[in-house]
């Protein structure tokens, strides 16, 4: 048999397990891969940073169901991408990266890129991690990384491949043609899990599904909209789970938040069934959208997960859309109560926090637009079938609060990594998920200064990708942080400049706007779609105007379970040392 280098067996293993898309980042390590990747149908998008490479691959799984791929170079190509895997590590995203190493003969003479154990540092932030010594075995260890990568709870897996390793020409083993056997199977949860839910469910005057991250992954949109509707159980959804059902159906209430402002007017849910959401940051801590008094019931494909923040009621081990599957079969025979008027009370919730701000000013004294406004006006320009990307703490609460992303995977945004700068990568990892869709990232100008080279990666692959830099000229969430805590007169590191973001995207070849004013907002999308080039729209957004979501990140919301204990008879109040982010300390 015709000898080939280990490079390209590699590239042929990855097109025998389906894998069309590749995102890199050149180094001579990996020539004898790159080079090959032509003759069996990869294309490679190469970013300018690697960062930007893992970010776009886990993107592309979140986007598509499908394992993402990112190759880097060793040394600095994986000390760059190592936020990346940690970031698709916390997020369950299900990522093969592929790393290039120094010749294992020469690993402690000093070699060029050398000097690190890539796969010890790898092992604490992937699934699985492991260096191939020898060619021949690329296409065994490439289908067991894909398998790990894609079974139980998914996340990232990283395979070593050194210098020798793919460059010398070796005989491929005999089965090389196809990697197709990938169908894991989704395990449902037992069936007297099923009954026991059903009971609760049943029993419940306001339950309410809370659809997360796992329910994306499984792909279960149809078994979720299938179920509600048969159970007239309305539906929130964690941020990794926008898009799930359409923005107008009558069981869709919005983000998980409308929970919390449902307790806030007298109506708490009674019931929460977590479906593929893990209790945390984006369920606002182990005190936060879900009312105290609720019953929990929560499905999860990974058995440690269910009661990890606290007791729960009932755990559903499984996978979300083969749990949904189950519900809906045992659920055709049983009557269920009315929970019509709940529903609408829920869905009613989500818009109930922009009455505060409908009375507001546009803009303020000196003539900058109100944040809210802003992002109500640029929400209302988009096209229906954009894809939205989000990258920033501050602003993108204010566009998520008007956002209505359309089908799985068209939210993307950074997870409990908190790692900003995601958003470039996000965005092109989409635009290759989403040929025939526009991509619109909008990001802070701190989030967009950490990969603002991209849209030089984005002009020359020639994506759909259009980015919104919400400015308002500094680290928004940082700076609102400092003064509830210390005082306006005390900020440190947080401010930054007025920056012309736009014309870095016109000097990479892009279409450039600046907007000041409402009336330019829905103008400068127009033409940035027209302009047939990936663009950059820098809008002016007033910095002192605080979320009430930022207040309660930085813990002394009025009334919330994390601010400062309210005195009683039996309790003299307890002082609180208030620590952002997390649970205040007494």
């Amino acid at each position: 048999m015709e000898k080939m280098t280990g490079g390209a067996l590699l590239a042929q293993t990855l097109q025998a397990a389906g894998v069309d898309e590749v995102f890199t980042l050149h180094g001579g390590h990996l020539d004898a891969f790159l080079i090959a990747c032509r003759d069996h149908d990869i294309r490679l998008t190469d970013t300018r940073h690697e960062a930007s490479s893992g970010h776009a691959a886990e993107a592309y799984a979140r986007a598509t169901g499908k394992i993402g791929v990112a190759v880097v170079t060793a040394g600095p190509g994986f000390t760059n991408a190592y936020t990346a895997i940690a970031n698709a590590y916390l997020d369950r995203m299900p990522v093969l990266f592929v790393v290039g190493a120094p010749s294992t003969r020469e690993a402690d003479l000093n070699t060029l890129q050398g000097g690190i154990d890539q796969i010890a540092a790898a092992s604490h932030i992937t699934k699985w991690a492991y260096r191939v010594t020898n060619g021949a075995r690329l296409p065994e260890v490439i289908e067991q990384a894909i398998r790990r990568a894609t079974s139980g709870a998914p996340g990232p897996v990283l395979i070593e491949v050194p210098i020798e390793v793919m460059f010398t020409p070796i005989a491929p083993p005999a089965r090389t043609g196809s990697l197709s056997n990938f169908m894991n199977p989704a395990p449902a949860p037992a069936p007297a899990q099923v009954e026991a839910l059903l009971d609760l469910l049943r029993a419940a005057k306001r339950p309410v599904i809370v659809a997360g991250g796992g329910a994306t992954l499984s792909r279960s949109s149809d078994a979720l909209r299938a179920f509600a509707e048969l159970s007239g159980v309305p539906v929130v959804t964690q941020n990794k789970a926008d898009g799930i059902l359409p923005q107008d159906h009558p069981l869709y209430a919005g983000s998980a938040m409308s929970m919390a402002i449902a307790s806030a007017i007298g109506q708490p849910a009674d019931l929460a069934i977590l479906l593929g959401t893990r209790i945390g940051l984006f369920t606002g801590g182990r005190y936060g959208l879900i009312p105290s008094e609720a019953k929990v019931a929560q499905i999860d494909i990974d058995g440690a997960e269910p009661g990890r923040a606290g007791p729960i009621d009932l755990a559903l081990i499984g996978d979300c859309r083969a749990a949904l599957l189950a519900l809906t079969a045992s659920g055709r025979s049983l009557s269920w109560p009315d929970f019509g008027g709940w529903a609408a009370t829920l869905k009613a919730a989500r818009t109930l926090p922009h009455q505060q701000w409908e009375a507001v000013p546009a803009e303020n004294a000196d003539g900058v637009l109100h944040p809210y406004h802003a992002t109500k006006a640029l929400a209302a320009a988009l096209p229906r079938d954009a894809v939205l990307v989000f990258d920033g703490g501050e602003s993108s609460v204010w566009i998520r609060d008007h956002a209505r992303p359309e089908g799985t995977g068209a939210s993307l945004i950074t997870g409990y990594l908190g790692t900003l700068g995601v958003g470039q990568g996000f965005a092109i990892g989409a635009a290759r998920a989403f040929p025939n869709r526009p991509i619109f990232l909008f990001a802070g100008d701190g989030g967009v200064g950490f990969h603002i080279q991209e849209f030089d990666t984005m002009v020359r692959h020639g994506l759909n990708v259009h980015t919104i830099v919400l400015n308002n000229a500094c680290w928004g969430m940082s700076q609102n942080g400092q003064d509830l805590i210390y005082g306006a007169d005390k900020r440190a590191a947080v401010e930054l400049a007025d920056s012309a973001y736009e014309q870095v995207a016109a000097a990479f070849g892009g279409f450039a706007a600046r907007v000041n004013r409402l009336d330019q907002i829905a103008p400068a999308i127009t033409a940035a779609l027209a302009s047939g080039k990936p663009s950059c729209i820098n809008v002016r957004i007033d910095g002192s105007v605080i979320n009430p979501v930022t207040m309660n990140m930085v813990g002394i919301t009025p009334g919330s379970k994390r601010a400062e204990p309210a005195a009683t008879p039996d309790a003299p109040a307890k002082e609180a040392v208030v620590i952002p982010y997390y649970d205040n300390v007494d």
